[in-house]
């Protein structure tokens, strides 16, 4: 059956449940949030992150080193405990700049595979996650790339990782798992059709389906829809990015799509009713009690500014949605069928929220479960 045959008909069927549970920890919060707080038994995958690629020798650093050796070993023990694994993420969004330069030559790619063999020995974790954002293209404004090879160097440091951890763990496996766009990788000719080659060199894949909608652009629009809605927002969606990498050659199985836990604000140039794509102002507004202005300080080419990022809980503690789901300070809560999300919109401050709920959630694990891909990833 088609995947496109496949989408229409879930709903309808009962399929395999989903294997993977994969959640992300981000070392930056060992204050807030201590590891001991993770419900592991919820999870089969937590990814520490992230230790980031941003020097010139090519070997990947922590912002806090201290915070790894207070918080890490307690996690991978409370996590193998239940019989789960924890993997370390490399890379992020802000944390890519030499990916391009590391898989270009063969040293820097052995100083890299190195560093990550070291450091599964030194705290017993489960493999690598590689967050690389994204080959072929620059991304974050510092973001070295080189789309004619990015790929195929990628590729190389694949295999040669896959090689090394089996040769240096033989008695275990250690997973090769990555964070990915919407669309397969990038080349100079555009993404690419196949990525067979790359299949047996990973566990898994974690698609990022969400940031699709954002103050970056000039409308606003669901952060994660399910589906996209013919020539409103960005043309993709959770359920077309499925089936991007499946029609790349990615078997189901090892693909996990990405659920976000949170939402994005963004202020609109217009009133908003029924219709949750107008035109939006650029630049994202003040977010929850947790957002702040932040400089990314390793790319003085990325413009400060706040994230308009809306977490869930802070969300419902700040009175933006009381204990019900219900909208309060002024805002009107909408739900759109097509994206099945749900969207606020304040009249007064002129700020849209496209967020998620227990419904949203609810109608992207059940299109996971049907289409019986490996599982799902949050962020």
């Amino acid at each position: 059956m088609k995947l496109t045959s496949a989408i229409a008909l879930c709903g309808l069927l009962s399929q395999v449940s989903a294997k993977m549970v994969v959640g992300y920890f981000p070392n930056w919060l060992y204050a807030n949030y201590p590891v001991e707080k993770i419900p592991v038994n919820k999870y089969t995958h937590i990814n520490y992150a992230f230790a980031i690629l941003n020097k010139d020798d090519m070997v990947p650093a922590f912002t806090d080193d201290w915070a790894v050796e207070s918080s890490l070993p307690k996690l991978v023990n409370n996590t193998h405990t239940v019989g789960s694994k924890v993997l370390l993420s490399v890379g992020g969004w802000t944390g890519s700049i030499k990916f391009s330069k590391m898989v270009a030559k063969a040293e820097n790619r052995k100083k890299f595979i190195d560093w990550n063999l070291n450091f599964i020995s030194k705290y017993n974790t489960d493999g690598v996650d590689i967050d690389w954002e994204y080959p072929g293209r620059q991304a974050a404004g510092c973001n070295e790339f080189d789309a004619k090879n990015d790929a195929s160097n990628f590729l190389i440091l694949l295999k040669e990782l896959r090689a090394a951890l089996d040769k240096k763990f033989p008695k275990q496996h250690k997973e090769i798992t990555m964070a990915v766009h919407v669309y397969p990788f990038q080349t100079e000719k555009g993404y690419m059709e196949s990525v067979k080659d790359f299949v047996p060199f990973f566990d898994h894949i974690n698609i990022m389906s969400y940031d699709i909608n954002g103050a970056w652009g000039t409308t606003t629009g669901p952060n994660a829809p399910l589906y996209h809605e013919e020539g409103k927002g960005e043309q993709v969606s959770f359920a077309s990015s499925i089936k991007n990498w499946i029609d790349a050659g990615v078997p189901a199985a090892k693909i996990n799509a990405g659920l976000a836990y949170y939402g994005r604000s963004i202020k609109t140039a217009e009133d908003m009713k029924d219709n949750q794509y107008v035109s939006s102002v650029k630049g994202a507004p003040k977010g929850d009690s947790d957002d702040a202005y932040w400089q990314d300080p390793s790319c003085n080419a990325e413009e400060g500014g706040f994230s308009g990022i809306w977490k869930y809980t802070n969300l419902r503690s700040q009175g933006i949605l009381d204990k019900d789901g219900k909208p309060g300070a002024g805002y009107t809560k909408h739900w759109d069928p097509i994206s099945s999300t749900p969207w606020l919109f304040n009249e007064m401050t002129k700020t849209y929220i496209s967020y998620e709920d227990k419904d949203s959630l609810m109608h992207k694990v059940e299109l996971a479960l049907c289409l019986d891909i490996g599982g799902v990833m949050a962020w």
